[in-house]
């Protein structure tokens, strides 16, 4: 059995030990401390760098550009006309035939005269009967032998007289119906011998020479038209016809909020297109704009269309654009600089101002 005596020098070299290994770790820790302090580690470029947001771009250059603007319309004759009897009476002569085409002030529908020439000479009879009372009334009272109102009567009566004489040639003028513009006779609802009364139709005319092309535009594009813009109508079968505006409406119908365009197409040859649905749309000047895929548009808080760049700090910035035209192949706007780098990818991960780093990629 151990005495007691050496069980206290083992317990003293254990706590000797304990103490020993206790100072050589205090002292490597204060080197490495101090190391650490007098020489501090040297970062990589890459290491040090803030990492900042990654954009797509592409560089754009503005190019000249002939929009046009699409509108929804139809082909109408320009001059139509329904000519219709201004008086009673019985057709005597019809000189024309159903789709003949007739020249300006030809011969179309004479109306029997029947007593009008008569009674027209009997009115000019009574008129000059009338002219010579007044002129003898007219003498006598220079004379002082008549009254003012004698001459005034007498003066009425040749009024009257006037009057129904010119109603009389009128009507004998009316019985002879010509054709007001060159044209096709369109409908002729009578027949010789009909009776026929005032404002009856005897003929419809049509001048499909010159067509009028009537459509409807957005409001958001009317201010781009003009008077004078030429007009190319596409029609169903492929055929081009040519024109230009010729009036473009002050006011929006209020269903629709779009407003009535009209142009003028000449045609060289007759064409049975007449109330045709076409496909117009009106050329605008040339200008410099900018094309890409309508991907890239975008709205700022103000709700403006435009789309994101980058600047010349790299910087996210902002471009309100007009649109010009806008199609599957792409979308063509105005109001850019001649050159910009376009957002591509990217975008709706980072504010406008901010600061990015940009990979640009080659323009299709």
């Amino acid at each position: 059995m151990p005495s007691f005596t050496s069980f206290k020098k083992v317990n003293f070299s254990i706590l000797l030990a304990v103490l020993l290994s206790g100072l050589l770790l205090i002292w490597l820790l204060s080197g490495t401390i101090y190391t650490a302090e007098s020489n501090p580690p040297d970062l990589t470029p890459e290491e040090s760098r803030i990492q900042l947001p990654q954009v797509e771009t592409q560089l754009l250059i503005a190019q000249r550009y002939k929009p046009t603007i699409q509108l929804q319309g139809q082909l109408e004759p320009l001059k139509q006309t329904a000519i219709v009897s201004r008086l009673n009476g019985v057709i005597d002569r019809i000189a024309i035939n159903l789709g003949e085409r007739i020249e300006q002030d030809t011969l179309l529908i004479r109306l029997d005269p029947e007593s009008r020439p008569s009674a027209l000479q009997r009115a000019e009879a009574e008129l000059n009967l009338a002219l010579a009372n007044q002129r003898a009334t007219e003498q006598l009272r220079q004379q002082n032998l008549g009254s003012e109102t004698d001459l005034l009567r007498q003066k009425a009566a040749t009024a009257s007289a006037l009057a129904e004489r010119d109603r009389l040639q009128q009507e004998l003028k009316h019985t002879e119906i010509h054709a007001p513009f060159t044209g096709h006779v369109e409908a002729l609802p009578i027949e010789l011998g009909s009776i026929v009364q005032a404002g009856d139709v005897l003929i419809q005319l049509i001048d499909v020479r010159q067509l009028k092309l009537t459509g409807q535009i957005p409001q958001q594009q009317v201010n781009h038209l003009s008077i004078g813009l030429p007009v190319t109508a596409r029609l169903l079968d492929g055929r081009e016809l040519e024109g230009e505006i010729s009036f473009i409406a002050s006011w929006a119908d209020p269903q629709t909020r779009s407003f009535r365009v009209e142009a003028i197409i000449t045609t060289l040859t007759v064409l049975r297109i007449a109330w045709s649905p076409v496909q117009p749309h009106a050329s605008l000047p040339p200008t410099s704009s900018t094309s890409f895929s309508p991907a890239h548009l975008t709205l700022d808080d103000q709700g403006r269309t435009g789309v994101r760049v980058i600047d010349s700090e790299s910087r996210i910035g902002f471009h309100q654009v007009e649109i010009l035209s806008l199609d599957t192949a792409g979308v063509w706007v105005s109001r850019l600089p001649d050159q910009i780098e376009l957002v591509i990818q990217g975008a709706g991960f980072v504010e406008l101002g901010q600061t990015v780093e940009t990979f640009q990629v080659e323009s299709n």
